[in-house]
């Protein structure tokens, strides 16, 4: 099953509904949707790369969860627990920029034209993006220049692998 990374401006403040409607849109296109806060999302390559251990953990039959979106979750966040997934990277009612990961063959455009949102692949960016609110302490983050942020967020994704 291929994937798609995307990011759009969206306007969420019922996220119990948002999930339920693109759930739903997915299950009737054959495909998954997961779905993070862009503040949470730094750089495309973060989504990628959960995705891919997603995928690598459902082939392997050690997925912690039911279903490769909520799998994809708890990499993005680099949680091991749902709720603990669901608190750092799940939306919120105050959700304006929404990372995207469409799993199977639906187009991430249909998706976008049925939720009412706008393409925008810039709100990945890690620009402007905290990395405490990834669960990344600043001494951490002191340790790498700016340009190595990301490497701190890629090897807090595969360290879910060993926590699981």
């Amino acid at each position: 099953m291929s994937h798609i990374v995307a990011g759009a401006r969206a306007r969420v403040t019922d996220p119990e509904a948002v999930l339920r409607a693109t759930r739903s849109w997915a299950s009737e296109h054959g495909s998954e949707v997961c779905l993070a806060d862009a503040r949470i999302v730094f750089g495309r390559d973060h989504l990628e790369s959960a995705a891919l251990h997603a995928e690598r953990a459902r082939d392997s039959n050690t997925m912690a969860t039911r279903s490769l979106a909520m799998e994809t979750l708890l990499y993005a966040a680099g949680e091991r627990q749902v709720t603990e997934a669901i608190r750092v990277a799940g939306l919120r009612p105050d959700t304006q920029a929404v990372g995207i990961v469409l799993f199977g063959r639906a187009s991430v455009d249909d998706l976008l034209q049925e939720m009412g949102w706008s393409r925008e692949d810039e709100l990945l960016s890690e620009e402007g993006k905290s990395l405490e609110a990834f669960g990344i302490s600043r001494l951490q983050a002191a340790s790498l220049s700016k340009e190595r942020s990301l490497d701190l967020v890629l090897e807090k994704v595969a360290l879910v692998d060993l926590e699981k």
